[in-house]
Order: C-alpha cells, then sequence, then structure tokens
C-alpha cells in the first residue's frame, strides 16, 4: 500500500491539533451544507445519548476528495458541539464505541447524505437511518472564489531502473548550473550538465542496512545535507556530490493526528511546500491510484489548524503513479517520481503551485 507521505512542517502540524477543535473546519463549505450536516448529527443526538463513536465515511458521489474531507470534517464538529466523544481507529477505546457510518451519495440536483448508527450485532444491522439533502449550486458557487492555483510540471530525468528520489543541487552560488542528484535502492548517481543535458559524475554506492524491501523509500534532503535510505542515513564530503558516509539511523517519530483528513489518505502522497498563497498553506496531493493507473497531483489550500483541505485549480496528469512526492526547500514546488507505464522508466519532475490573483 502506498503510503502517504508528509513534510516535517505537516507533521508538526498534526502533532499538536487539539482533538476537541473542529470548528474552523466548517468554514470552507456553504452555509446550507452546514446547515445540513447540523441537521444530520442532531437527528443521530435525537436516536442516541452521548458517547464513544467512530465515524466512517464513504463517498459515491461525484464529490472529489477534499470536499468529501470538508464534509466530514463538519459533521464531527457538530458530534462534538452534541458531546460526542471522536475515537480513533488505533485506540483502545474504538473496542466499545458506536460506529457511525456516513455514506456520500447524490441525484439530479442534490447531493445526498445518508448516517446510518450501526449496532454491535455481528450480523451488522443498521438502526436508524438519518438522511439529509445538500443543494448542488451552492457548493459550485463557493468553490469559485477559492480556485487560485495553478500547477506546472517540468521534466527533469529519465531512466529504466527505479529510483526514489532526486534533487538539483547549486553547488557554486554565483553560477547558474546545477548538479542533479539520482537517488537509486543502493547508490546515489551525479550529473553535471553538458551532453543530453546530463553527464555522469560519480556513483556512490550505499550499504545495505536492511533486508530488501517491496517499496522502498529514499529521500534527498538538501536543506539538512543528508540522504534516508533503508534505515541509513549519509552525508558527503564536502556535500552530497562528494564521498558518502552512511551511518544506521534511528526511525522518526510520525507525528499524526487521527481526527484530521489528508485528501486521499493512506492511498495518496502529500507534501507541504514551504511557500504560502495568501497566507494560507499549500499542500499538493495525488489521486486515489495504485502502481497499475495513470496519476494526477492536485494543488490543495488550507488556512490554519485544524486542517480542512480546500481543492484549488486544475489537476496535472502524468502517464502513471507518482511514486515519490517530496517537497522543495524554500520554495512552492515538491519533486515527483513517475512510472511511465506507457515507456516503463520512471521520470523525474519538478512540480510548481502558483498563486493566482
Amino acid at each position: 500500500m502506498r503510503v502517504a507521505l508528509h513534510t516535517i512542517l505537516a507533521g508538526l502540524f498534526f502533532g499538536i491539533t487539539p482533538h476537541g477543535s473542529y470548528a474552523q473546519t466548517t468554514s470552507t463549505l456553504p452555509k446550507s451544507w452546514n446547515d445540513a450536516a447540523a441537521k444530520l448529527v442532531d437527528e443521530v443526538a435525537a436516536a442516541m445519548s452521548p458517547t464513544s463513536v467512530t465515524l466512517d465515511v464513504e463517498n459515491i458521489s461525484s464529490l472529489d476528495v477534499s470536499s468529501a474531507g470538508s464534509i466530514a470534517a463538519s459533521v464531527r464538529a457538530q458530534l462534538q458541539r452534541h458531546s460526542f466523544s471522536l475515537v480513533s481507529e488505533n485506540s483502545a477505546a474504538v473496542q466499545t464505541a458506536v460506529r457511525l457510518q456516513l455514506s456520500l451519495s447524490e441525484s439530479a440536483a442534490e447531493y445526498v447524505w445518508v448516517m446510518q448508527i450501526l449496532n454491535d450485532q455481528q450480523d451488522g444491522t443498521a438502526v436508524p437511518v438519518m438522511i439529509v439533502a445538500a443543494p448542488k449550486g451552492d457548493f459550485a458557487d463557493a468553490g469559485a472564489e477559492v480556485q487560485s492555483l495553478s500547477l506546472e510540471k517540468r521534466f527533469v530525468w529519465k531512466q529504466a531502473e527505479r529510483f526514489l528520489d532526486f534533487a538539483l543541487l547549486k553547488e557554486d552560488t554565483s553560477a547558474a548550473e546545477f548538479t542533479l542528484l539520482v537517488l537509486g535502492t543502493n547508490r546515489l548517481t551525479t550529473y553535471k550538465p553538458g551532453g543530453s543535458p546530463w553527464q555522469l559524475s560519480r556513483t556512490s554506492p550505499i550499504p545495505r542496512a536492511t533486508a530488501p524491501s517491496r517499496d522502498p523509500q529514499g529521500t534527498i534532503n538538501l536543506k539538512e545535507g543528508k540522504i534516508s535510505l533503508q534505515g541509513l542515513e549519509c552525508v558527503g564530503d564536502p556535500d552530497l556530490a562528494g564521498v558518502l558516509q552512511c551511518n544506521m539511523s534511528t526511525p522518526a517519530r510520525i507525528l499524526r493526528d487521527p481526527f484530521v483528513d489528508k485528501p486521499g489518505y493512506p492511498i495518496s502522497l502529500g507534501a507541504f511546500v514551504s511557500e504560502k498563497c495568501r497566507g494560507e498553506l499549500i499542500a499538493l496531493y495525488t489521486a486515489e491510484s495504485d502502481w497499475t493507473q495513470r496519476d494526477s497531483i492536485r494543488g490543495y489550500l488550507t488556512k490554519g489548524i485544524p486542517l480542512p483541505f480546500v481543492a484549488s485549480g486544475n489537476a496535472i496528469e502524468f502517464d502513471g503513479p507518482v511514486m515519490s512526492l517530496q517537497a522543495e526547500p524554500a520554495t512552492s514546488a515538491a519533486r515527483a517520481v513517475v512510472h511511465n507505464l506507457k515507456t516503463g522508466e520512471y521520470e523525474a519532475y519538478i512540480v510548481t503551485a502558483t498563486c493566482g490573483n
């Protein structure tokens, strides 16, 4: 399964988000939709006393991941206003919690949201069923105001052998040329400008610290001047384009709030970029696809904590799955590694988000 990757910035946000605050998330929805979410939860509160609950969301409508996540966040906020306690799936309390199932569907004229209270019987029967409708036109009008991001992709490199990450290193700040670093599963390859347009400069083998993985992960961190690969952390002498020195690394603790809705999690990849768009954080996320399908990357905006994601602008398409997505330091761009299903090659792209007027 593909694992959603996040930058340190996103991790810090997730780690400090208070579990009990969802009031800010509702501002991304039109009033009629927030009213529909409130009505739905009012019916839940009328059917059962406040208790510990989990909320599962199934989107079978034409709504995108961001919109469905905003609706789920609004419903959670309403549940907490009615004194229900939301429990994460990996909590011990989930064993005794009541499971709520929210299904997002639609008719020709409106969206239809259905809430079921699942009992604890083994046959999985559900009682009762609550249904509300939300007009389609209201969200289309609200969404027009936030379409401010535009994405652009720039091709950098391709090769037949799989690679995990890449980076453009500017060794001499006074020069306009970059060095290309390509991180494979067992080596770092350095290319200098020249030829078509890169010329092989150095190959630095990286020792294997762990057993081979079906889905190896590795990243190049130019800001910290290090490479992370399968239990190893490597630094260069004098920089990453030089001789590598590798040591065993301690796995980083992942900070994540289970109640924060991330687009497509856990089957999409995502990254927060460094720059902002009119004060809002910019995130890039892939589609909900697997390694056998074409993929896309779309931009999202969020105003802060908690983190409701609002899709902004059009997605950019690729001829295969995005295998890795990493934020570029101090820019509004990210590095994407794509497996082109047409050619079988692995390709490197820089994806840049531009904030519109």
